[in-house]
């Protein structure tokens, strides 16, 4: 037993040494270039980061508002839409110039997803093979590389890593062993932690998937339904403290957010075209995954489980597409909750999820009469060909920053409403220009709703007012310059008569105004700025969002929670080692 653990654990070593080269040579290319070729949600991701980074430099960790980026406005962009895996980002900057720090942070989760997915296979299959194949191509999915590394949907490349464990826990507590619940509880808060809308998404596939199971005569231990309620009470006590700002802010003030809806929905050609290309995008699961849809069904119809697995891969791919509906059930405001997912192109992460799990099959079912030496040379087979897989996928990506019109670089603009140009070239040398441009997609997301542009900054006068930094004093508007603090901006102004100020600052129910170091009370603009009555003179004005000690609270909880896991892990760890002799 004890030779067998050994075997295992120096397999593992070797996994973990392989995703190690691997997520290097992922990075590697990207990072010799010393450049980025911006698109879609870049900038709005870049400038996050970008918050955080000023605001660890300035020593506050917390970060509620953008006030050094999203033209320092005060929105509350760090409220609502989850930072938690920036900070690693941010902290890279102190370390490296900003092109090189994304690029080591895009590998880490890169590594993150190889490692997570062999762990999370080896856990359900108990085959290391399995585990490895379905990691790499789980990993180098073209949907994947489209996320992180071509338009820079980084919220949802995040939750991309988290997926297998969320739907592993559910697994466990609804077919297998309910005392795994925990990863259930784990994987839905880290899905929380990343980007509301995945986890939103991902407990609805599970919720559908549970009471189809339900419907077809599945009869749920008592075990299985005190487990199910254990992950739910663990998940809250770990995620309330992202969920509270929701309750604090979002829900007392009517603010503008995605607008809920289907668009970019696919015909199944274009799916098809795309995943046969290879080339990372919204569009397509690439090659491998292909492969798998097409040919799965043989490897898989003997076993009921995995013919469920494939049956669900292929339900997602069909859901990407015209096939479903989608323009009726929206004509006809049919089934309006799933209007939230937006981009039916969403349900690729799960299409991947699924046809992974169908390729690693395949290859465990070809594999299994090979001798151990051959096996080695099947999984560096496997290696190499989800490298090329990768190279091939991120090629036109790799083209894009290798643009070498000099006009391509982005250069620093004085038009508050120029957007950033799609393609446009950042290195360490222009890297601030970029926050010099209005954010392409979500620089009004979370402002009040009178002032919600919805990604067309000029349809709307409110907006642009704030943008440009418009203050209203008395019947005057003038622009009004703030300095910018972590979570706070100060202005300071002169007034020839006592009058009204409506600052270019976006009004949350948690911001508090300070005139020449006094609190004062403010109201809320028709625009939904912060509103205030001052007298006669020269004042200094302090915009903060202060949080309440609630929320403190809650992160304590919650970190106390992630602590306490960890050492119950640690100390089984141990306990096993001291029966066993070594650690499985």
């Amino acid at each position: 037993m004890k030779e067998i653990k050994q075997k295992k654990w120096f397999t593992d070593f070797g996994v973990l040494v392989a995703f190690i080269i691997l997520s290097v040579l992922f990075t590697s290319f990207f990072i010799s270039s010393g450049r980025i070729a911006l698109a879609s949600d870049g900038s709005f991701h870049f400038s996050r980061a970008e918050e955080l980074y000023q605001n660890l430099k300035s020593g506050s960790f917390f970060t509620f508002i953008a006030t050094h980026t999203f033209h320092g406005s005060g929105v509350g962009t760090f409220l609502f839409y989850p930072a938690v895996f920036i900070y690693p980002w941010a902290f890279l900057r102190f370390l490296f110039n900003p092109i090189t720090a994304f690029y080591i942070w895009y590998g880490v989760f890169m590594f993150l997803t190889l490692v997570i997915s062999y762990y999370v296979m080896v856990k359900f299959s108990q085959n290391r093979l399995r585990g490895f194949v379905f990691a790499l191509f789980y990993t180098v999915g073209s949907y994947h590389l489209y996320l992180g590394i071509k338009n820079y949907v980084l919220g949802e490349f995040i939750a991309y890593t988290f997926v297998p464990i969320a739907m592993y826990g559910f697994y466990e507590v609804v077919w297998g062993n309910s005392k795994k619940w925990p990863f259930l509880a784990g994987g839905c808060v880290l899905l929380l932690y990343s980007h509301l809308l995945s986890v939103v998404i991902a407990v609805g596939i599970m919720v559908i998937i549970f009471i189809i199971t339900l419907i077809l005569g599945k009869r749920l231990e008592q075990a299985r339904w005190f487990a199910l309620l254990k992950s739910i009470g663990l998940a809250t006590l770990l995620g309330s403290w992202v969920v509270y700002p929701f309750i604090s802010d979002y829900l007392k003030d009517e603010l503008g957010g995605p607008t809920p809806g289907f668009t970019w929905i696919r015909s199944a050609s274009v799916v098809f075209d795309a995943s046969l290309k290879n080339v990372a995008s919204n569009k397509g699961v690439g090659l491998a995954l292909l492969v798998a849809a097409l040919i799965g069904w043989y490897f898989v119809k003997s076993k009921t489980q995995e013919k469920i697995f494939y049956i669900l891969g292929i339900f997602f791919l069909l859901a990407v597409t015209n096939i479903f509906p989608y323009v009726i059930l929206w004509k006809y405001n049919i089934f309006p909750a799933l209007q939230v997912i937006q981009f039916p192109y969403r349900f690729l992460t799960y299409a991947s999820f699924f046809l992974a799990i169908v390729v690693s099959e395949i290859v465990v079912k070809l594999s299994s009469n090979l001798s151990k030496y051959h096996e080695i040379l099947l999984a560096m087979a496997m290696l190499l060909l989800s490298f090329c897989l990768y190279c091939s996928a991120v090629t036109p990506v790799l083209e894009r920053i290798w643009n070498q019109n000099p006009q391509a670089k982005l250069q620093n603009v004085h038009d508050y409403y120029a957007s950033v140009p799609s393609g446009g070239i950042i290195d360490k040398e222009n890297y601030q220009s970029l926050f010099s441009y209005v954010i392409l997609y979500g620089e009004t997301d979370y402002y009040p709703k009178e002032s919600f542009s919805n990604n067309d900054i000029l349809s709307n006068q409110g907006a642009k007012s704030i943008i440009s930094h418009e203050a209203k004093v008395g019947n005057q508007t003038e622009q009004l310059q703030a300095i910018s603090l972590p979570n706070a901006l100060l202005f300071n102004i002169k007034v020839t008569r006592a009058t009204t100020i409506d600052l270019p600052v976006v009004s949350y129910a948690s911001d508090v105004v300070y005139v020449d170091n006094k609190k004062v009370s403010f109201k809320t603009s028709d625009r939904g700025t912060i509103k205030i009555n001052v007298k006669k003179g020269t004042h200094q004005i302090k915009v903060q969002y202060q949080m309440s000690s609630l929320f403190y609270v809650l992160f304590g909880v919650s970190l106390l929670g992630w602590i306490s896991i960890f050492l119950v892990w640690v100390l089984r760890k141990v306990k096993l080692y001291c029966r066993e002799g070594t650690v499985s």
